[in-house]
């Protein structure tokens, strides 16, 4: 017998409604990334979680260097520090 798309599997699921559903689901979603990532060797653990002050930017263009991205963030925090992450065999960009 299959049990249907819309009984819930839980007496917990039956008393949310369908955004804190939703959410339950992402934060689900995010942590099987999270493990497949630390499967990979991506991340060291999957519990693992960014500072709360740290902007990751991906898609650089290959001749964006530091100083390039700390003058463009100082307009919103005269503090802020940028690193690009680079090859470590040959120093060229890997883009973010």
């Amino acid at each position: 017998r299959r049990i249907g798309a819309d009984v819930a599997l839980a007496e917990d699921d039956a008393n949310i409604n369908a955004e804190e559903q939703e959410e339950a689901l992402r934060k689900k979603e995010d942590k099987s990334r999270a493990v497949v990532l630390e499967m990979l060797g991506d991340l060291p653990t999957a519990d693992i979680a960014a500072p709360d002050n740290v902007l990751f930017v991906c898609k650089l263009n290959p001749v964006t260097d530091d100083e390039d991205l700390e003058l463009i963030f100082s307009r919103f925090d005269p503090n802020a520090r940028a690193e690009i992450i680079r090859d470590p065999d040959t120093g060229d960009s890997l883009c973010y």
